[in-house]
């Protein structure tokens, strides 16, 4: 080939990077985006291989192009930041955590009634649904309660019990991690057997949908919060998915805050919730490991195909690197599953149990002490 051939090759070639064209590139380098860059492959020897987009650097690269360690977005543009600037009303504070949390832990009082009483006396009405959820007799449960000073509705569910329920809940993560979901409310978009059995039996088969959806009919002006945390964040984020793909509630009234949430689902999953929900946070504490779980294997090893059936976290991480005390700060991280955002390799079960420096069970041993917490 001409040099003159070489350099009109070269030359579309940029020209159709700069244009956004993703697909063959004859180099990574030249691409300016993260989108066109994840969406970019070039051969090399014959092999396909994708373009990678250092998060670090905002450069784009082939296979050796990012230091080690560091964040890497290659294969989906899904993973690329999506700026975070919230319309008035749509931001995440510590208050309204705490109040979100709040509601979360009265759901394990067995009087859930004295304690939202004690620590959210604005909410008026609350109705408690408690289930096997699963083979093992581990119980789930969750809450529907009213405030009409906020007008609001609130969705609670109780986190993991520690023990069996732990341990089963791990298993089914393996299993999810290989590929193996259960499809939820789509084709492609599927979440853990185990957090699926879960939702059916407790909000499904109990009675708790329906009961919802009345009051979401004799309240159309109320928002709907819903909150929960570890496997109670799990299934939040799945009800609130339900609702809106069911056309229950318009989605624009959905509220979902919840705390230690595992990865609940796979890509599609994630991809369902962004685009269904548009109010939608997760809280994590410094070195919670459950968010960590199941942990999606490299995608440089990976077909397209498994690529997709990995587990995946959906935007937006509120991060608190501290002890969440009162006037600890936070971060909102844009990408999604928190790529570069957290430090996962960071472990501390401690941290799981402490949200807002409150260990739950004591907090409810104690009636709920409003002060503790708000």
């Amino acid at each position: 080939m001409k040099f003159r051939e070489v350099f009109a090759l070269a030359a579309f070639a940029t020209l159709a990077i700069s244009l956004g064209q993703a697909g063959n590139v004859l180099v990574c380098k030249d691409i300016q985006d993260c989108k066109t860059c994840a969406e970019s492959y070039i051969h090399i020897l014959g092999f396909k291989e994708d373009c990678r987009w250092c998060l670090e650097t905002n450069t784009c690269g082939g296979p050796i192009s990012c230091p080690i360690g560091k964040p890497v977005i290659q294969k989906d543009a899904f993973k690329c930041p999506t700026p975070y600037k919230p319309t008035a009303g749509k931001r995440y504070t510590d208050a309204l955590g705490r109040s979100l949390f709040a509601v979360a832990t009265a759901v394990r009082d067995s009087n859930v009634t004295e304690c939202l009483r004690n620590v959210r006396p604005d909410i008026s009405f609350s109705r408690s649904y408690e289930v096997e959820c699963d083979g093992s007799g581990n119980l789930c449960k969750g809450i529907i309660a009213k405030s009409e000073e906020a007008k609001a509705l609130y969705v609670a569910y109780k986190g993991s019990t520690a023990g069996k329920q732990v341990f089963a809940e791990m298993l089914h993560g393996l299993t999810a991690q290989l590929g193996a979901w259960e499809k939820f409310e789509s084709q492609d978009a599927g979440v853990i057997n185990y957090f699926h059995t879960a939702f059916y039996r407790l909000f499904i088969d109990s009675g708790m949908e329906d009961d919802l959806v009345d009051l979401m009919k004799k309240h159309r002006n109320y928002r709907v919060w819903l909150t929960g945390h570890s496997l109670g964040g799990s299934l939040a984020s799945m009800t609130a998915l339900h609702l809106v793909k069911k056309k229950s509630v318009d989605k624009n009234r959905i509220r979902l805050i919840t705390f230690g949430e595992p990865r609940t689902g796979n890509i599609a999953y994630a991809k369902e919730i962004e685009e269904n929900i548009p109010f939608r946070y997760r809280v994590i504490k410094r070195g919670d490991p459950v968010p960590n779980m199941p942990a999606p294997l490299n995608p440089a090893v990976l077909t397209a195909a498994q690529y997709n059936r990995q587990a995946m976290h959906y935007r937006y991480l509120v991060h608190y690197d501290n002890n969440m005390g009162k006037g600890d700060g936070f971060n909102v991280c844009s990408v999604a599953d928190d790529l570069g955002c957290r430090n996962t390799a960071m472990s501390n079960l401690a941290d799981h149990t402490s949200y807002f420096q409150v260990d739950q069970d004591d907090f409810v041993r104690n009636h709920c002490p409003r002060g503790q917490l708000i």
